[in-house]
């Protein structure tokens, strides 16, 4: 025979699986409610120790990847608590109890909400400063000029050669519903920026918007074959992943000193590939090798592709 306790858990779990009351709700509170759902399946009238369920993990560093504010995860995860609250009082006669409840649950939100907003922001306010003396460093590599003194300010180190990077963000189908498409945006923007970090280390520098922009991968040893971080066809791959759309890059690498001509260069070949609608995917660069058979590469000749897959671009003599 089934406890009061199995039968009020049975109830909240069938009363959680409706829609949120409110249909204009949004994705966050439809899915705080999935896993508030699936923390009363798992704990419920239990008594041994459970793990957490996944999806909570997974949704919050979902959120996070695109920049949705802890304040309004744990906000929405509050609602559905206080809406689950009032469905258990409509479901017992110990008013007491669920007033009580009702009490401490509120007691709980201010001092989750307000210790977690603030420890989040001094951690934004870290984050914005490194990121402002990265994209001014970034700036300046490009621009060629102001490097040593910019290094010393921001205490990032310049690397002796680079490997640069142009790459192309096409808008993803989501962004073209009507009042979605700034924030659908910005949220890809995001997840390609944190995506970036794992495969590429915490010294590799980008100046990025929606549509793409440039990243500068440090190139420490040139003569080291395995473990040097760079952008590959497979790294572009994660990045295509976390972008939910196919990326097209193209990438090339030589001195610190090269970095503004690099990038003109690379950005000019990602501008020809794609109004040549070549498929999304890595393009390299290849430097002309030396012919005295073969007369000097001319400026604005155009490129001719090499390989087809993971291509090579080359200027022709």
């Amino acid at each position: 025979m089934r406890s009061n306790s199995d039968n009020l858990a049975s109830k909240l779990l069938d009363y959680l699986a409706r829609p949120p009351g409110d249909p204009s709700s949004g994705e966050v509170a439809a899915a705080t409610r999935n896993c508030v759902a699936a923390a009363v399946e798992r704990l419920g009238p239990r008594r041994a120790p459970v793990a957490e369920p996944p999806e909570i993990a997974g949704s919050a560093t979902r959120w996070a990847r695109e920049g949705v504010a802890l304040e309004t995860v744990l906000g929405a995860y509050h609602d559905e608590l206080r809406s689950g609250l009032a469905f258990i009082a409509a479901e017992t006669e110990d008013d007491k109890v669920v007033a009580g409840a009702q009490l401490m649950l509120r007691v709980l939100e201010m001092v989750t909400v307000t210790t977690s907003t603030a420890y989040v922001d001094e951690h934004r306010v870290v984050a914005r400063e490194h990121q402002t003396a990265a994209q001014t460093l970034v700036s300046a590599l490009l621009g060629g000029h102001g490097v040593a003194e910019l290094a010393k300010q921001t205490g990032i180190a310049v690397a002796p050669a680079y490997q640069v990077v142009a790459l192309s963000i096409p808008a993803h189908p989501e962004e073209r519903r009507p009042g979605a498409g700034v924030a659908a945006a910005r949220r890809r923007l995001r997840r390609v920026q944190a995506a970036l970090a794992d495969p590429l280390g915490s010294r590799a520098l980008s100046l990025l918007s929606v549509a793409g922009g440039t990243v500068l991968v440090p190139i420490e040893d040139r003569s080291a074959r395995v473990g040097v971080p760079a952008v590959t066809a497979d790294v572009l791959g994660l990045l295509s992943e976390a972008a939910e759309v196919p990326l097209t890059a193209t990438a090339a690498s030589g001195p610190t000193a090269r970095i503004p001509e690099l990038a003109a260069r690379t950005h000019d070949l990602l501008d020809s590939v794609r109004a040549d609608e070549r498929p999304p995917g890595l393009y390299r660069v290849v430097e002309p090798e030396a012919d005295d058979d073969c007369d000097t590469a001319q400026p604005g000749h155009p490129p001719y592709v090499n390989s087809t897959n993971d291509s090579e671009f080359g200027w022709s003599a």
